[in-house]
């Protein structure tokens, strides 16, 4: 079993700081909105903050620890586990970022769960942690062109 844990003090200015401050703008811009009625900008600070509050602490689409073992993959964040069998897993797409971050959709992520935005780089092991999810997707979808380009490469260095 393997536990990769987010880094505590970057996970409280990262997330939860950023998820609290969501909720005093909300409740600024819905009493704004209520003495002001009209569609304007804090209508769209509605929108966002719901959004964003939603994300950090319903979804839990910041995971602060990842536990893996030879049967699941669990996300741990604001006391809500998501569980995954990954013999269960069919489909996992990720988007790569700068900085070794990455957007993790599993079984087609609904609104409560499923979809993660991962900074493997505040994780403790963070190569592990990224090599470990680039692998899981390359082992479901080996003749994506992410990867066989990289087949193609490895296989010309073999010949050469």
């Amino acid at each position: 079993m393997k536990k990769y844990k987010y880094d505590s003090k970057r996970y409280l200015l990262n997330v939860t700081i950023p998820g609290f401050f969501m909720i005093l703008i909300l409740i600024y811009a819905l009493f704004n909105n209520y003495t002001n009625f009209n569609l304007n900008i804090y209508s769209l600070l509605i929108i966002v903050c719901t959004y964003g509050i939603f994300n950090t602490f319903i979804s839990s689409s910041n995971p602060k620890k990842i536990i893996i073992d030879s049967k699941c993959i669990h996300f741990t964040s604001f006391m809500t586990t998501h569980k995954y069998e990954i013999k269960d897993i069919e489909k996992i797409r990720i988007r790569e970022f700068y900085n070794k971050k990455i957007y993790l959709k599993i079984n087609d992520g609904n609104l409560f769960k499923g979809r993660y935005w991962i900074r493997t780089n505040m994780f403790n092991n963070s190569i592990a942690l990224y090599s470990y999810f680039i692998e899981l997707e390359e082992c479901l979808y080996p003749d994506s062109l992410k990867f066989r380009n990289k087949k193609y490469n490895n296989a010309k260095y073999i010949t050469i």
